[in-house]
């Protein structure tokens, strides 16, 4: 998540709205934050709040117009963003309207420990379906794709299917993607209600780490996982869902890919998508992070085995988070920008590189232990 700072003026509890740099109709003013606006005071008291990137003086006439100033980084925004503001200054940025990888965050809380996970879990976190639920109506209805992450977002209960319902309604033509360690929907009737809300274009992603219940329970940190989350696949798809497996490439898994992929293939050839992804070395990956690297070179021939083996099979195949000079060029048709942009960054190694523009580039967390790998393209 992409987060700004400012010094805050009147803003008493935190709020959630868009952001324009330009004037709105008076009737949109209450969902809209204006950006570095020169109104007179009178119309800003129409808006949500005002947020300017130079320092102001004092109060500067803003009265009780919830204003932040001298905010660093305003040119990152976009009219279309949806931000959320608070009473200490920082400015979250929960959706940026020019970007392809949005996503609703739906808890952090989750059911399993794995070895390589990028996201804490906050102890003292409270419900965000409340937040989530004003956030969605503020999305773009062009919104091409948007993903349903944590944590583990079954947790949220009902909650979740609540969420899907309102992107239902109010994003109809947006596909969306929900990130899942797979385990609830081992569940038959958890399962049977979440089909029931006959989302049109809906995909669950779903991670497997081994072809048996040793290797992926010990990625997961969690006994009984690679039992629930394969029940959970067959389930998901006796209800006809879309399903793609996703399995992150490192040092406990780099070995048993082709073993991964001929499993998939012998059991669940009804699966959408298979993506191999890059490691992000941030938070539990970064402290475990000399059990989980392995070399490009090293892992790279696992990788290449792998997808011909699937493709040989007519299954569809990505890969995600892996730059491209790391990749024999005949892999890089299978490569994608998958890197969310506000964590997303090249080396400047990469300058010069003559296929900078097709390539995924870096978790900027991980762009020290990439960097000694990258040979730019020229």
């Amino acid at each position: 998540m992409l987060t700004l700072y400012g010094i805050p003026i009147n803003v008493k509890e935190s709020l959630l709205a868009k952001v324009s740099r330009s004037e709105v109709k008076k009737e949109e003013g209450s969902q809209t934050v204006i950006l570095d606006s020169s109104l007179p005071v009178k119309k800003l008291k129409d808006y949500a709040a005002v947020v300017f990137s130079q320092r102001l003086e004092g109060n500067s006439g803003a009265n009780e117009i919830p204003v932040i100033h001298h905010v660093q980084g305003t040119e990152s925004l976009s009219d279309g963003d949806v931000i959320e503001i608070f009473p200490d200054g920082r400015i979250n940025v929960l959706y940026q309207i020019k970007s392809r990888h949005n996503l609703i965050f739906v808890t952090s809380k989750c059911d399993c420990h794995c070895i390589m996970c990028p996201q804490p879990v906050d102890e003292n976190e409270e419900s965000l379906t409340d937040l989530n639920l004003k956030l969605i109506p503020l999305i773009s209805k062009e919104t091409q794709e948007l993903a349903l992450t944590g944590g583990e977002p079954t947790l949220a209960g009902e909650d979740l299917f609540r969420l899907i319902l309102v992107c239902k309604d109010f994003l109809s033509k947006t596909s969306l993607l929900l990130l899942t360690n797979g385990r609830k929907f081992s569940d038959f009737g958890y399962t049977r209600l979440f089909s029931s809300l006959r989302h049109p274009d809906i995909t669950i992603g779903i991670p497997l780490y081994g072809d048996n219940d040793l290797e992926h329970d010990a990625v997961m940190g969690s006994k009984g996982a690679f039992n629930e989350t394969v029940m959970g696949i067959i389930n998901l798809a006796s209800f006809g869902n879309q399903i793609e497996i996703r399995t992150v490439v490192h040092n406990l898994t780099y070995n048993k890919l082709l073993r991964i992929s001929d499993f998939i293939y012998r059991n669940m050839t009804f699966v959408r998508h298979i993506a191999f992804m890059g490691l992000e070395v941030i938070d539990r990956a970064r402290k475990n992070v000399g059990l989980l690297w392995v070399e490009p070179d090293k892992f790279v021939p696992y990788l290449e085995e792998s997808i011909h083996y699937l493709i040989q099979r007519g299954m569809k195949v990505s890969i995600y988070n892996i730059p491209l000079c790391l990749l024999p060029d005949y892999l890089w048709g299978f490569a994608q920008k998958s890197i969310s942009d506000w964590k997303n960054l090249f080396d400047t190694k990469c300058i010069e590189c003559s296929v900078k523009g097709k390539c995924s580039g870096m978790f900027d967390s991980g762009i020290d232990i990439y960097r000694k790998y990258l040979k730019p393209i020229h």
